[in-house]
């Protein structure tokens, strides 16, 4: 396995003075480092600002994800619902054809 210390180079309007610099170590295998080293080039960076962008996307994608209230789940249900009045069909009930569905599953399942 190889290990790669990161940097971080895309701090923007700070001087080296100013910025407090930490590794970030990681351990890739030769495939992983490969595949890594061959994206940073195509995108005309070097190892270390390839991996660190991706990593501080990955963590600013995961701060946006909304931590659901049961207010803000049943309106998401109720905007569901809303969305497929026009298909539903007031004789016919989706949930008797998933679960007959689901049965002819379990028998087909039990017959192997």
């Amino acid at each position: 396995m190889s290990s790669i210390c990161i940097y971080n180079d895309d701090m923007k309007g700070t001087s080296h003075n100013e910025t407090q610099r930490k590794p970030l170590g990681i351990r890739a295998t030769p495939e992983e480092h490969r595949l890594i080293s061959e994206a940073a080039k195509r995108e005309h960076r070097s190892v270390n600002s390839f991996v660190l962008r991706a990593a501080l996307q990955a963590a600013q994608a995961s701060q946006e994800i909304r931590v659901r209230t049961p207010e803000s789940a049943q309106a998401a249900i109720a905007r569901a619902q809303q969305l497929m009045r026009p298909y539903r069909q007031p004789s016919h009930s989706l949930v008797d054809d998933l679960l007959a569905e689901r049965r002819a599953e379990v028998s087909t399942e039990q017959v192997r």
